[in-house]
C-alpha cells in the first residue's frame, strides 16, 4: 500500500510517495517538467518489497512546493538530508536518475554517514578534473546502471563514472533486455525502458543477493 504525504522542510513542502517496510530507500528523479514520483511508477512496487521507499518530488516538481529560484543539485541534496531528519531516517540508500544522480552524488560525498548504498541510473556527473576528484571521495558501495542506447548521455560515459567511483559496479542494459512495449522509446530512462532488469539488478544489489 502506497502512502501519499507531504514532508515539511525549511525550503518548502516535499511531496513523496512512500511504501514498504525496512531500511529507507530514497528515489531522486531527474531534471525537467516530465519528472515526478511517477518517474518510478514501474519500480516502486518492486522496490517496496525490500525497503521503505520514498519516491520524492524535489522542490519545484510535481506536487511539491514551487520556488522563486530553482535550487542546484548540491542545494537539493541538503534538502533531501533535511527530509531524512524530519522522517527520523538516520541512514538510507539512494537511487538517482540522470540529474538526480548528481544530487545523490552530493549526498554521498558530503554526508557519508547518512548513506548505505547508492544506485546511479543514466547519471549526469561532472567530468572535469575537479569533478572526478570529488567522485573519488564517495565511499558508499555504488551500482551504476545504463541503457546502451542512451541518446542523452552515451554509455561510454558510464565507464568513466565507474572508474571515478572506486567501490562501484557497472551494468549496461542491452536492447534485448528492454521491456517489450519500450522498444522504440528514448534510452535515457533505464528504470522505465528496462524495468524488469532494473528492478532485478537493483534489488539484488541492495539486498546483497
Amino acid at each position: 500500500m502506497l502512502e501519499f504525504k507531504f514532508i515539511e522542510t525549511s525550503k518548502g513542502k516535499i511531496h513523496a510517495v512512500v511504501g514498504g517496510e525496512g531500511n529507507a530507500l530514497i528515489l531522486v528523479h531527474g531534471f525537467g517538467d516530465s519528472n515526478s514520483w511517477q518517474t518510478w511508477v514501474k519500480n516502486v512496487d518492486a522496490l517496496s518489497m525490500i525497503a521503505r521507499v520514498y519516491a520524492v518530488e524535489l522542490l519545484g516538481y510535481g506536487q511539491s512546493d514551487k520556488l522563486e529560484e530553482a535550487l542546484d543539485a548540491e542545494e537539493h541534496a541538503k534538502v533531501v538530508v533535511e527530509l531524512m531528519d524530519v522522517e527520523k531516517i538516520q541512514r538510507a540508500s539512494f537511487i538517482g536518475l540522470s540529474w538526480g544522480g548528481q544530487v545523490v552524488q552530493h549526498i554521498a560525498e558530503s554526508f557519508p554517514e547518512r548513506v548505505e548504498k547508492i544506485v546511479l541510473a543514466d547519471s549526469l556527473f561532472d567530468s572535469s578534473e575537479e569533478g572526478l576528484a570529488h567522485l573519488a571521495k564517495i565511499q558508499a558501495p555504488t551500482l551504476i546502471v545504463w541503457d546502451e542506447d542512451d541518446q542523452l548521455i552515451p554509455a561510454q560515459w558510464a565507464h568513466i563514472l565507474a572508474m571515478a567511483i572506486r567501490d562501484s559496479h557497472l551494468v549496461i542494459f542491452t536492447r534485448e533486455q528492454r521491456d517489450p512495449e519500450m522498444v522504440s522509446h528514448n534510452g535515457h530512462w533505464a528504470q522505465m525502458t528496462h524495468s524488469l532488469w532494473f528492478n532485478k539488478t537493483v534489488t539484488g544489489f541492495l539486498t546483497g543477493d
